[in-house]
Order: C-alpha cells, then structure tokens, then sequence
C-alpha cells in the first residue's frame, strides 16, 4: 500500500497484460471483478466499475426499424448506356389522366352556381366571353386611329378665332406635320414659306439663361456668416448648376440641329457672358459646370464659322473678332476661330 505523498509507481485503472494461449484464469485475472476491466470481452465504454448492463451499450434494435433497413430507399436503375433499346420501361402504377377524360367540379355556394348560370346564358345571347371585352367593345375608345387623326378641330371652322391664337395651343412637331403636308400638296408654297422665315429669336433663350443663373446666387444668401464659392455653396447650388448646364446644351443643340449658323452665333456671344457671371468656386473640381459650358460654346462657334462662312456676314463675323481677345482669357481654346475668321474677312475683301 502507498504512503500517502508517495509517487504512484503505476497508472491508474491499468490494465492487465493478456497473452495470446492464456486464458483469462491462467492469467491471473478474474471475469467479472469489479476493479479490473474484461479485455477479453471488448466494451464501448472503459469503466473502472463493471456494472454497467450489455443492453444499455450495445442498444437492441425494435422489429420496425429493423424492417425499414431492410427495406431501404427505393431508387431507379440508373443506365449509362446511350443506346435506349435495353431499357427497362416503369411503368407507373397511376396514369395520368386525359383532359377529356378528365372532370373538374369546383365547390362553390349555390348563390355562385346560380350567378355562373346566369352569365353564361348573358354570354351566349350577346357573343362575348368576358364583361370586360363587352366594356372595351362599347367604348369610345375602341374606334380605330384613323378617325381619330382625320378629326378636324372644332375651331378650324370658326372665323372669329384668329388664326394665330388657334396655333399656339399646337406643338413644335405638329406645325411641322402641317406645314410639311401643306408643301407636299403644293409645291410652290415651300418657296413663298422660305421667304417669309426669319432670323430665329434668342431673347426668349436669354431670358431663360437669366433666371437659372439668378436661381443660382439666390440659393446662397448674400450675408456675412456665408460664403457663396466654397463647398457649402456648391452643394447649395447644385442643383441650379446642373440645370443651367442642361439648358445651354439644348438650346445649343436646337440651333445646330436646324442648321441656323448665323443665329447659333450670337447664342455663342449671348450665352458666353452668361456662363461668365457664374461663380467661380475655391475648388476647382466645383467648376465642371463652368469649364464645360466653355467648352461646348466654342465648338459651336466653330462649327458655325465652317458651316456659314460668308452667309453669316461681316458685321457678325466683326463682332465675334472684337470680343475673341476676352473670351480667349475664359477658354483658351476658342482662339482656333482666328483662322477661320481671317479666312471669313479676306473672302469678304
């Protein structure tokens, strides 16, 4: 027996060694002790104690999961073989029924059945499915479109309207449409329209540059406590930047579209001081705006003086010369209208 304190010569729970020809008697062990673990008869939990019951360790099997294993999942055969002819055909044990063969009986109230009844007899008497194709049929809407483009006006006719108060309640395209049908029926109108158009009118675009750009210093107070060209400036006239930018673009665009280079000229002058009086900000990636307006005037006053060239006349052409110098302090760039401006005069001369 060890003192206690001593160190223990042997771990504990050891077991003892079995030889192979010896029997569990021979060497010195006895089945069934307590202290001493079995190695003959193999356990699933090593146990100083040997009580614990075989039923409990190795658990018996009911009669029903003994038959599910054995019955295990139902699976197909599964065939590798390109080649069809060897297959096998499972058949199924519940066809599919046909449609025709095949009778739907919805549950419904007896109220329902009664007011299905009823608009099934409504259907067969008018020739429609649906009280929806009947409301689309009884609807104005459903007439076709031409007489609907053919429908003149109702003040077409009446003489006491003047006929310039009846077009303005027109669209651009629709005036087009008119006079280009009218041309078509009669070519000698195209030569007495062309010489009564006249020089496009910029005021109405100058008037609306001026608003947005009053929009655009109004956003901002003029008070001590803000300041108009810093970030918080910008961000509060954002917005009105943005539009006075989409505006100079399409009004732009408008005039080069039509090919109108003697008025896209002086919507170049006229647009440039606008684009000038706008503020200049202490960042300069806050001056996109400002930077891209530049720009896309000056292509346009390029594309005017090489399209117009002497149509544009020499007052113009003059005009643009003079106020080169300081618009050239603005964008450099614009001073590639020189060439085509000499060129321009030395015809003109």
């Amino acid at each position: 027996m060890d003192l206690p304190g001593s160190p223990r010569n042997r771990t504990p729970l050891g077991e003892l060694p079995v030889r192979q020809g010896v029997s569990p008697q021979q060497n010195g062990t006895v089945i069934g002790t307590p202290t001493q673990r079995n190695a003959l008869t193999p356990r699933l939990v090593d146990s100083p104690m040997a009580n614990i019951l075989d039923h409990i360790l190795t658990p018996t099997v009911s009669p029903e999961e003994m038959i599910i294993r054995q019955r295990g999942r139902r699976r197909r055969q599964v065939i590798w073989s390109p080649d069809g002819n060897g297959r096998t055909q499972h058949s199924s044990p519940a066809k599919t029924p046909t449609k025709a063969s095949t009778v739907m009986t919805l549950r419904s109230s007896p109220r329902k059945r009664s007011l299905m009844q009823e608009f099934s007899e409504v259907t067969k008497l008018t020739g429609l499915s649906s009280p929806l194709k009947r409301s689309l049929a009884e609807s104005p809407a459903s007439s076709s479109k031409k007489s609907r483009v053919h429908e003149s006006a109702m003040n077409s006719q009446n003489d006491a309207i003047p006929l310039g108060t009846i077009l303005q309640g027109y669209g651009r395209d629709q005036l087009i449409a008119i006079i280009e049908s009218m041309v078509a029926r009669d070519e000698k109108l195209e030569g007495a329209i062309r010489s009564e158009l006249s020089l496009p009118d910029i005021g109405p675009l100058d008037a609306e540059l001026g608003r947005i750009k009053k929009n655009i210093y109004a956003s901002v107070p003029n008070q001590k406590i803000y300041n108009r060209t810093d970030g918080h400036g910008f961000l509060r006239a954002a917005t009105h930047l943005a539009t006075f930018k989409q505006t100079v673009f399409n009004q732009s665009q408008s005039l080069c579209i039509s090919r109108h280079w003697d008025a896209l000229l002086d919507y170049v002058l006229m647009a440039w001081t606008h684009v000038r009086e706008t503020p200049v900000y202490e960042n300069d990636r806050h001056n996109a705006t400002r930077r891209y307006c530049f720009k896309l005037l000056s292509h346009h006053a390029n594309c005017a003086l090489k399209h117009g060239a002497l149509a544009l006349g020499t007052k113009r052409v003059t005009r643009l010369q003079q106020k080169l110098s300081g618009m050239a302090a603005d964008w450099p760039e614009i001073t590639e209208c020189r060439n085509c401006i000499s060129d321009i005069l030395k015809s003109c001369c």
